[in-house]
């Protein structure tokens, strides 16, 4: 079936099951459609999980998608449906403690990022043996690679049943939203979790479009940071990134509504390209993204969900380094057949356009906020990524973002 702009992926992508091995703390990652009907209780039975238990929010838990989990594992399950927004701390605790009541022994997330952060820090609790998240000692964004503390006992296996773009599954740190500090802190979960990761349309097809294109939107400004943080071409990764980026900006647009398995699905085995450990063999021309930290920002600040986040800071991000990253950011538009006005950051005006046909919220002031706040959110990028540049600069483009 050929796709929006003449693009054909291979059927394969979508009728038959994969499973690959990728990294440490990554166990495995099984992509397909139908792959948790078929695959979630043979991978459950292999990682000897007897009593599992399914990590959601309210709204999966009365959704069908629940179900289809439930029968697919085939055997008692307890479900913690407490997963919330940004991961606060205290959902991490109570979800442990009813692990612990019931004698788990493997978890299951369904869901987006908050479902995925939310188990992968029961798991880590249960791991280490640690009560509370408050007794984990954090880590800092901008230096993830780090090796976690020791851990206790043998690492818990955690399955993601994935149902956005969020791509927290593919991550090795979990974040946790401590209230006093009014963000998001990050964990390493290195050595604590095995993962596995299961990429099904079928799952994601009653995802609503506003959260689904959100999250897309999410993926592709990680995608970009990838690609235009390198001073020159990357002949490992350019590649994988290209393709990734293409079919983001491609099937986006394609994959409303709950018809769009296909599309839906393609969207998901992009995502993972987007995360794909390549070697690099550039410069870094960038200490951190703009809008990484800004969608971090504006969550910690407005509750904001990480999508629109992307969304609203996406285009200032992309001005903002434009000086440093001109060249590759024309070398991506170039690619992706976008054009590019004189004296602007070359991927700005695609990037609108997409978020137009979207019908996204690319604006502070469209989403009900206290825009007086936005100092506080200059405030949590500076403390997130000091090194980004200088204050004034960052003001002005979050100023910009309202």
């Amino acid at each position: 079936m050929s796709g929006p702009g003449g693009t054909d992926p291979p059927a394969r992508w979508l009728h038959e099951l994969s499973e690959n091995r990728p990294a440490p703390g990554l166990d495995a990652v099984i992509a397909g459609l139908g792959a948790v009907r078929s695959a979630l209780a043979p991978t459950a039975e292999r990682l000897g999980i007897r009593r599992p238990m399914v990590v959601c929010g309210a709204n999966l838990a009365r959704s069908p998608l629940l179900g289809v989990v439930l029968a697919a594992l085939g055997r008692h399950v307890v479900v913690y449906d407490g997963s919330l927004p940004h991961t606060p701390w205290a959902t991490v605790d109570a979800g442990a403690a009813l692990a612990r009541r019931a004698g788990i022994d493997g978890l299951v997330a369904l869901g987006g990022s908050s479902a995925v952060d939310c188990a992968k820090g029961i798991g880590t609790l249960l791991a280490t043996g640690t009560t509370s998240v408050r007794d984990l000692a954090p880590a800092t964004f901008g230096r993830l690679g780090g090796t976690a503390p020791a851990r206790l006992g043998d690492p818990m296996a955690v399955l993601v049943v994935t149902t956005t773009l969020s791509f927290a599954e593919f991550l090795p740190f979990w974040g946790a939203l401590h209230d006093e500090e009014r963000r998001k802190v990050p964990y390493l979960d290195q050595g604590a979790l095995a993962r596995t990761v299961i990429l099904d349309g079928e799952m994601a097809a009653t995802t609503p479009d506003e959260v689904w294109l959100a999250t897309g939107i999410k993926a592709l400004d990680d995608a970009m940071f990838s690609f235009c943080r390198s001073d020159e071409a990357e002949p490992f990764g350019d590649p994988v990134l290209l393709a990734a980026i293409r079919a983001l900006v491609t099937w986006l647009p394609a994959s409303r509504g709950p018809e769009a398995v296909d599309a839906r699905h393609r969207l998901l085995v992009a995502t993972w390209m987007t995360k794909a450990t390549l070697p690099r063999l550039g410069r870094a021309s960038l200490s951190g993204w703009l809008s990484t930290a800004a969608r971090h920002a504006l969550g910690g600040v407005y509750r904001l969900p990480h999508g629109v986040g992307s969304c609203v800071a996406l285009g200032p991000g992309l001005r903002f380094h434009r000086a440093a990253t001109a060249g590759r950011q024309a070398t991506l538009a170039g690619a992706l057949g976008w054009s590019a006005a004189p004296q602007e950051a070359p991927l700005g005006p695609g990037v609108d356009t997409l978020l137009a046909e979207l019908g996204l919220p690319t604006r502070l002031g469209s989403l009900g906020v206290d825009l007086d706040r936005i100092d506080d959110v200059v405030d949590a990028i500076v403390d997130e990524s000091p090194g980004l540049g200088p204050t004034g600069a960052i003001r002005r483009a979050c100023r910009g973002m309202r």
